[in-house]
């Protein structure tokens, strides 16, 4: 019988990489729930049609990427590509703007896209994201964008560049797109198949390609810039003077357009200059989408939003960003046990705290401490428990304390 394995472009998340995404989810609820953003959660499936008539029928994923079936009510579903087109679903099924606005909401969890697997990049692919619904461009896509660039500082993470640009409003964009269309149409047989197809049917993705032959040639292609009409122009101004006073750094990136047919006015990207992701080093994407609820059949809401890769930022984290807790080393377990449900409640069970039940022998019981993570391992043999004081070791930094009381170990140990 062959042997069973996970299918390709998924992965089991094994616990050791599960500290690092409970810090991450930690991490967001505390910073979005602080700025007023409320957690939903939507199915991982859904009616076909809503990707189809959001995400945009003629884009990669809708025609290459999607994980659709038929249920046995002959009704055709699709596994969620990304989130945004349900929170909107839900947002108008629920009528959340009778709750008043803007909705500020933030949700979590797995989304699927059948593409070649590569480095923090799967076919089960979890995100973290936001969406203010409700709200015109200005100061709320700055908090937006604030917040997205908080998360991951507090995570640890220090080489970070914002990419931004715009796409203007509907006139300017059609207005834009007809002139990249004429520059397209010139360099028709220059550019690979995918971008030939883009031309007929969404000439703007043609920026986004992936071909480095074909980035080289949209290098001459006429900027969104050139077209942007007095409205655009004044929300794109205020909103980098909004960058500039929040002291946010940034780089305008003029073909930058996202992959997806509902952005308009703002869109942006935050990468990492790490080598872990290669050239896959975009780790937080979004932008305003202030027609897709309409075209969804709700009322003509303002939205802005953006979604993060919790694989990709797992990569990233420092070691050092995380709370390892404690290992209790002793000859006696029920002692050792004792001693952790005490630690476990005085510390009011924000620190992690284990121990061995087989009391195995000392240098076995600290590879294990080293192995698992913990940051500190606690000696706890006959001598310790005569005494009343205790020894710690931190593993991170070889740095030990002797002869504590009780009080000083639970100061030491406290988060």
């Amino acid at each position: 019988m062959a042997k069973l394995k996970a299918p390709r472009g998924t992965q089991d998340i094994l616990a050791q990489d599960a500290r690092h995404w409970q810090l991450i989810e930690s991490t967001a609820s505390k910073i979005f729930q602080a700025a007023g953003f409320n957690e939903i959660r939507s199915p991982i499936f859904e009616s076909t049609e809503l990707f189809s008539r959001s995400v945009g029928e003629d884009s990669d994923i809708v025609n290459k990427e999607m994980y659709t079936f038929t249920d046995r009510s002959d009704r055709s579903l699709t596994l969620r590509p990304e989130a945004t087109a349900s929170i909107v679903r839900a947002y108008i099924e629920h009528a959340l703007d009778r709750q008043g606005l803007p909705q500020k909401l933030w949700y979590r969890g797995p989304m699927f896209r059948y593409e070649r697997p590569q480095t923090g990049r799967y076919r089960q692919f979890h995100q973290i994201g936001i969406e203010a619904i409700g709200a015109e461009a200005g100061q709320i896509d700055l908090e937006v964008i604030q917040l997205g660039i908080t998360l991951l500082e507090q995570l640890g993470l220090g080489d970070l560049i914002l990419y931004i640009n715009t796409l203007g409003n509907q006139a300017s964009r059609q207005a834009y797109t007809q002139a990249l269309k004429d520059f397209l149409g010139s360099v028709q047989e220059d550019v690979c198949e995918d971008c030939q197809r883009r031309y007929e049917q969404n000439p703007l993705r043609a920026l986004d390609c992936k071909v480095p032959a074909d980035q080289e040639i949209y290098q001459g292609a006429p900027s969104i810039h050139d077209y942007l009409d007095d409205e655009s122009k004044e929300i794109w101004q205020q909103t980098l003077a909004g960058l500039e006073k929040l002291e946010i750094k940034y780089k305008i990136d003029p073909k930058l357009v996202r992959g997806l047919d509902y952005y308009s006015h703002c869109v942006f990207e935050i990468k990492s200059t790490s080598k872990e992701l290669g050239a896959q080093n975009t780790v937080l994407a979004g932008g305003r989408y202030d027609k897709l609820i309409e075209d969804l059949g709700g009322k003509t809401t303002p939205a802005v939003g953006w979604a993060l890769g919790i694989e990709r930022l797992a990569s990233l984290i420092p070691a050092a960003g995380l709370d390892g807790g404690l290992f209790i080393i002793s000859d006696d377990a029920l002692a050792a046990q004792l001693l952790a449900c005490k630690l476990r409640q005085d510390n009011k069970q924000e620190l992690q705290v284990d121990f061995d039940y087989n009391a195995s022998k000392f240098n076995k019981q600290l590879e294990r401490a080293v192995k698992r993570g913990y940051d500190w391992a606690l000696f706890y043999m006959s001598d310790e428990r005569e005494s009343g004081k205790y020894k710690i070791k931190n593993l991170r930094k070889s740095v030990e304390h002797e002869d504590l009381s009780y009080q000083d170990l639970v100061k030491i140990l406290s988060p």
